[in-house]
């Protein structure tokens, strides 16, 4: 519920939010395991410890891959 107790209809639902931190899960894994790097790697350079163009492209694509099918959704 929103403001006034009106729902906004351009926030996403509680379940909504749930799926998406679900798909959020393992991502640097998946990352990882696409680039042939380890997982800590891709969460070093995420947090901005470490350079990678690569890995940041990759990550920035999945991102937006979950976030754009939860909009159709």
């Amino acid at each position: 519920m929103g403001i006034n107790g009106k729902k906004a209809k351009s926030k996403l639902s509680e379940e909504q939010l749930l799926r998406v931190h679900k798909l959020h899960l393992g991502l640097y894994a998946r990352v990882a395991e696409d680039l042939g790097v380890s997982p800590s790697y891709v969460s070093l350079v995420a947090n901005g410890m470490r350079s990678s163009d690569r890995i940041r492209r990759m990550l920035v694509q999945q991102i937006a891959k979950i976030h754009n099918g939860m909009s159709r959704a």
